[in-house]
């Protein structure tokens, strides 16, 4: 076996590099169930616990479908010589996903009146409409969403979802038929419901709503008989709709367009006749089309079509409906068909075989159309609610995208505007406090993405950190072997003054921004002040592949997050958060800044105590990784506040690391027990309170703790 070298910390086994939030597909229901689970309360789902107390398999918050959202589960990609990472298979673009099979439905939802598409006059209506072929039967629901006075807090309560990154896709609108012709008049759906206009749902966490309602249209006699004029929806057909998008009539081609886009929100089968019956290349067609509202009607009737439904993807794409889309999301003014055009390019980016596709023609288009006049959430002026929605759609499509392999990755990186727009998204959130949002979400998964093996695939990145650094270096002495437990190993490494680059002396663009003190600086004010827990892990999963490879550039980001950013008090409150996934991921990126022999003291003071409490924690097989780095940390934390360590020591402690260190069914942990152990007893002042507690040296330095030690290599 191939021994890993000791530097200030101690690793074992073949250990990850850095995570990636990957999509994966999940089920999906569809139909009225998918309409009803839409409204329905959404129940936060709780770790179920085996009999020793400890975290088994979380549960999805809420029904799973190809819209979801598998928000930072953190897979590793197994790589040798690298401390304190979870491992994983990273294979062909998509990771295998260890014991946390989680799926979480995000839909993004539009049932805005704004959708219910009113005709003007009585001109838009044919006087006799075509004779119905046959009847085709939806549910009668109709939803409108109003009541929430602020538009970012009310999409992330309607958008929030519990834990893992992946692949999203947005749900179909939820809109009315057009309004309908009563006692020669026309009638807004919204004035035709009966009770409460709004759905009203419950937000996840600590948030409690009422219990939502669902609103249904009355029918009048009038709107019953579909006589003189009066438009019967109920009646229509979907071969009667398409035919009438054909029709050269523009009355009938929006009356068509917006029965197609009822029907296939709340009836899965209809999707099929439309596509059989040539309808979506029709609909793409209409994109063109000089009236705005059919531009809006087929966008909307489109996005509901290819929700959870690959053929359908396959057939816009095929029917040039990328392209189309994308030049009326560039000349519309209207920020309602911009809104539905994003969702659209939401839904088709879970398709991987169109992501080629999207990358190359729709990242401009989104970023210079989307993103960068939305960024700043407090200079949008005018229909801020759809341009709120449209980034929040817009990065949703990015995130698929950056999830997915190196060359998604580096498109995205490269696309000039892309990266500052989401840093700027941030930090405009976090000054506006709006740190809930689902958009904010969103653009931090897509930087998490970004930062996936980023030493690797972008060294330019790191260019004057490894020139600055090296000029540093050159000055320093090389002290020879020293004893991984020797006093002066601990005080050459404590009391070294390595001079780090300063990460905030330049401009930064594009890709730079990635590493900037001010880019971690937000993603620590995420961690320690959002309620979302999908955005504080991949705030940490960011900071860990930044820190995830040993060397120089992991010890100055380590040190700009620590000492300069003061980042401590942020991230080691979580070292006992109730999330078992966030609870690991920080316990990970406490590992990695703990390398760094410079940061032992400042980081013991603020990390050690939840560290040592963690080492009490039940044990389980899937917590191996996560406990050796748990114990690792504790190691060199020790060695730097002795002192410190006095106070936490106690019987229950020293008998579970013991424990721990006998548990063949989890070898990392036992050698890494086994060299906690060790060292405890190797530190003078630590032993005289272990000797005051009855504990004697066999205990500490006995035939398992030497083999563990002995696994480990003294370097320089």
């Amino acid at each position: 076996m191939t021994r890993e070298p000791l530097r200030s910390a101690l690793s074992i086994g073949e250990i990850g590099e850095t995570s990636l939030a990957l999509p994966s597909d999940g089920d999906s229901h569809s139909g009225q169930r998918r309409v009803m689970e839409q409204v329905s309360t959404i129940r936060k789902s709780k770790s179920k616990y085996n009999t020793r107390g400890s975290a088994g398999t979380l549960s999805p918050t809420s029904p799973k479908s190809d819209s979801v959202f598998y928000e930072s589960k953190f897979p590793y990609s197994n790589q040798n010589g690298l401390d304190f990472l979870q491992e994983s298979t990273f294979t062909n673009g998509h990771s295998k996903m260890r014991q946390q099979k989680q799926g979480i439905m995000q839909r993004s939802v539009s049932t805005r009146s704004a959708n219910y598409h009113r005709i003007q006059n009585n001109s838009m209506l044919p006087n006799s409409l075509p004779a119905v072929i046959q009847s085709s039967t939806y549910p009668d629901i109709f939803a409108n969403q109003g009541g929430i006075s602020s538009t970012t807090t009310r999409w992330s309560q309607n958008l929030r979802h519990s834990k893992t990154l992946d692949r999203s896709l947005s749900q179909p609108p939820l809109t009315s038929p057009v309004p309908m012709k009563v006692n020669n008049s026309f009638q807004s759906p919204s004035n035709q419901f009966i009770g409460s206009n709004t759905i009203n749902r419950r937000p996840p966490s600590a948030h409690s709503n009422s219990e939502p309602k669902l609103s249904v249209p009355s029918r009048s006699k009038g709107e019953m008989n579909g006589m003189n004029g009066e438009a019967n929806m109920s009646n229509i057909a979907v071969l009667d709709a398409v035919t009438w998008i054909m029709h050269g009539d523009e009355r009938y081609k929006l009356l068509g367009a917006s029965f197609i886009q009822h029907s296939t929100y709340t009836d899965d089968k209809a999707k099929e006749e439309v596509r059989g019956l040539k309808g979506i290349a029709a609909l793409v067609g209409l994109l063109k089309n000089p009236n705005p509202d059919i531009q809006m009607t087929a966008a909307s009737a489109l996005r509901n079509l290819v929700f959870k439904n690959s053929a359908n993807k396959e057939e816009v794409r095929r029917s040039g409906g990328l392209t189309e889309a994308l030049q009326l999301l560039q000349n519309t003014n209207s920020a309602e068909t911009q809104k539905h055009i994003t969702g659209l390019l939401w839904n088709l980016s879970s398709e991987e075989s169109i992501q080629p596709e999207l990358l190359r023609q729709a990242l401009p288009v989104l970023t210079g159309t989307v993103l960068q006049p939305n960024a700043d959430i407090s200079a949008i002026g005018s229909d801020v609610e759809s341009r709120t929605e449209s980034f929040c759609n817009a990065t949703a499509c990015l995130r698929n995208l950056s999830s997915g392999k190196l060359a998604n990755r580096q498109a995205l990186r490269n696309c000039e505007g892309l990266i500052d727009s989401l840093v700027k998204h941030l930090q405009s959130s976090v000054n506006e406090g709006n740190l809930d949002d689902k958009s904010v979400e969103n653009s931090v998964c897509v930087l998490h993405n970004l930062t996936y093996q980023l030493e690797n695939e972008a060294p330019a990145v790191f260019s004057k950190i490894n020139t600055q650094a090296t000029a540093s270096s050159a000055n320093t002495a090389d002290t020879g072997p020293i004893g991984c437990f020797s006093n002066q190993s601990r005080k050459i490494q404590q009391e070294s003054n390595v001079e780090y680059p300063l990460l905030d002396d330049f401009d930064p663009k594009g890709k730079n921004r990635l590493i900037h003190s001010k880019t971690l600086q937000s993603y620590l004010n995420l961690l320690g002040s959002s309620q979302n827990t999908n955005t504080k892990e991949a705030c940490c999963g960011a900071l860990h592949n930044l820190t995830a490879k040993k060397g120089i550039v992991s010890d100055v980001l380590s040190h700009t997050i620590v000492q300069r950013l003061n980042g401590m008090q942020n991230i080691a409150p979580h070292l006992q958060s109730q999330n078992l996934s966030l609870k690991n991921s920080i316990t990970t990126l406490t590992g990695n800044l703990a390398r760094t022999p410079a940061l032992h003291r400042v980081m013991a003071r603020q990390a050690l105590p939840g560290v040592i409490k963690n080492l009490t924690s039940d044990l389980t097989p899937e917590s191996d990784s996560t406990m050796a780095v748990a114990c690792h940390t504790a190691t060199n934390l020790l060695r730097a506040e002795p002192e410190l360590g006095k106070t936490l020591l106690s019987n229950e402690l020293i008998n579970s690391i013991n424990n721990m260190s006998q548990n063949i069914a989890m070898p990392k942990t036992s050698k890494a027990a086994g060299v906690l152990l060790h060292s405890l007893w190797s530190d003078k002042t630590l032993q005289s309170v272990l000797k005051k507690q009855g504990m004697n040296k066999n205990f500490f330095v006995n035939e398992t703790t030497s083999a563990a030690l002995r696994s480990l290599q003294v370097i320089d």
